[in-house]
């Protein structure tokens, strides 16, 4: 039995909620999951590339694209990440929404529990109501049981807003991650992301994501993602929250 055999013939359920919602990831955007796309713990090189492409005509013209490419080096005493994601969504030829975002990050390994790791990330979203938002850190990784990963640091944030605003701010940087096998080729994985500023826990951000994962076949999956992310003090005219749900098909070179 080949694995999409295998994944139409699993319970109904599953076969539910793909079916919902994968009509969403039209109109939808996932967040960079960076730890579900880490491969920690394995040594060798690995690239990735996931992405959708859709589009409509009639009484609107839709067409989006997202695209994104992930690479890691790892060796015995030392781990390399980096992700660089594009997309861009458009009705009647007008852009409503686009993103850019490129992350690198540096793991240091030792004989025992917890690794020293360093990142940078850039982003650049001015339809979220930020023109760029620049970070970089450093912290510890502990690798639990039951993978289980947690970590905690400090990282300088600088942001800028629509209108040129320039706010940088030293916060508290904290996560886990966590993966469920629900069978043999579904696995639920849970991730989530707080960052209070230092000055004021009253000013945090915050990301929940939870995705399943269908595994096709040894290189390919199809990942249904629901996201949500929560800023205390956003940019001006921008909300505290949102959320959304994406399907993401996503492909491995090894």
């Amino acid at each position: 039995m080949t694995g999409l055999e295998y994944l139409l013939q699993k319970q109904s359920k599953f076969i539910l909620i793909f079916t919902l919602f994968s009509s969403s990831f039209i109109y939808s955007e996932a967040i960079v999951n960076v730890e579900d796309l880490r491969r920690d713990g394995e040594k060798g090189f690995f690239a990735n590339i996931s992405g959708s492409l859709s589009f409509s005509r009639g009484n609107r013209n839709r067409d989006s694209f997202s695209i994104q490419s992930s690479l890691d080096y790892n060796l015995d005493d030392l781990e390399t990440f980096f992700v660089v994601k594009r997309s861009q969504k458009k009705i009647n030829q007008r852009n409503y929404d686009s993103a850019t975002l490129a992350h690198l990050r540096l793991n240091f390994l030792f004989e025992n529990d917890p690794s020293l790791e360093t990142y940078i990330q850039y982003t650049k979203n001015p339809f979220r109501k930020f023109n760029k938002r620049e970070l970089i850190g450093l912290g510890a990784r502990f690798n639990l049981e039951n993978n289980f990963k947690a970590g905690i640091g400090v990282m300088n944030e600088d942001e800028e807003d629509l209108l040129g605003v320039i706010d940088n701010t030293l916060r508290l940087s904290s996560y886990f991650h966590s993966e469920f096998l629900i069978d043999e080729n579904i696995v639920f994985d849970l991730s989530a992301f707080v960052q209070p500023a230092l000055s004021s826990f009253s000013d945090y951000k915050a990301t929940l994501i939870g995705q399943f994962d269908f595994h096709i076949n040894e290189n390919f999956k199809i990942s249904l993602q629901y996201n949500t992310f929560y800023d205390s003090k956003p940019p001006s005219n921008a909300v505290k929250k949102e959320e959304g749900f994406a399907t993401v098909f996503s492909y491995n070179f090894n």
